[in-house]
């Protein structure tokens, strides 16, 4: 089932507020969010034919990028009366202790919903959902997403939001890894949502997928809910389904499918 819901952004203007834009997205329930969350539960072997089904059950029909013999890239794409373009990635590989629902299924299993979120209403922007592959063995995928794009289809994108490790807690955005302005617009969605969100750096912990995007000079978000006391379940048996609290996760899927809708109103 899929909500309609409409937020106004409110944004301080000279000591006053004033109303900009209403955002509309179409919301996935809670139950479905939990639901393809829990679909993650499988070998990594079957994550790839896992997210392709979750992408088919969304209504996109995504193609692969061979990344190594064994796995590709999905990407679903979603078209917009322009070719400029948001990408929102999350990574389906997971290293060999837990189950990687939280590093990084939590991430990747809400590409499908976020489509759903959007793909009801007119938009100015292309949006590219992708499911990397071989994060865990250095960006692999992310890096070769990023080799492959053209001169032109590289300057037409205009933000990558990655999407790490949710659901711990309300969302934390890795701040000197982002770009201010990105970062500065999910702040006011997420004060207009009432979400509180914190700056969590993580340089000295892990890397994301968004490093290759920031090498190739194109703006990034990173989205993620670890803090300096969780940090430690990464790669661990404390990697597992009990370990994110659905109403935390919830709550990130909603603000995010918001500030995507907001990222069309505000990028050129």
């Amino acid at each position: 089932m899929i909500r309609h819901l409409i937020l106004g952004i409110y944004l301080a203007t000279a000591g006053a507020s004033r109303a900009a834009e209403s955002l509309n997205v179409h919301l996935a329930t809670e139950a479905l969010v939990k639901q393809r969350l829990e679909s993650g539960l499988v070998a990594m072997t079957g994550r790839q034919a896992k997210i392709r089904e979750l992408f088919a059950d969304a209504g996109c029909a995504a193609e692969e990028q061979k990344v190594d013999k064994h796995f590709s890239n999905v990407i679903c794409t979603l078209p917009g009366e322009t070719s400029s373009t948001i990408v929102i990635g999350g990574h389906f590989d997971f290293g060999d202790r837990g189950t990687g629902i939280l590093d990084d299924w939590s991430g990747t299993a809400l590409l499908p919903s976020l489509y759903e979120a959007l793909k009801g209403l007119p938009r100015k922007h292309t949006y590219v959902f992708v499911a990397f592959a071989a994060e865990e063995r250095g960006l692999v995928g992310s890096t070769l997403f990023v080799k492959k794009l053209s001169k032109d289809k590289r300057a037409e994108i205009q933000a990558f939001v990655n999407l790490e490790c949710l659901g711990l807690a309300p969302p934390n955005v890795w701040m000197r890894r982002s770009t201010p302005a990105l970062a500065q617009r999910f702040l006011e969605v997420a004060a207009n949502s009432k979400v509180p969100v914190s700056g969590v750096n993580m340089d000295k912990v892990a890397d994301d997928d968004t490093y290759p995007f920031v090498g190739a000079k194109i703006p990034v978000l990173s989205i993620h809910s670890l803090t300096q006391d969780t940090w430690k379940i990464l790669r661990t048996a404390e990697d597992r389904l009990e370990a994110i609290g659905m109403k935390d996760y919830f709550q990130t899927y909603r603000l995010v499918a918001f500030y995507l809708a907001y990222l069309d109103l505000k990028l050129r």
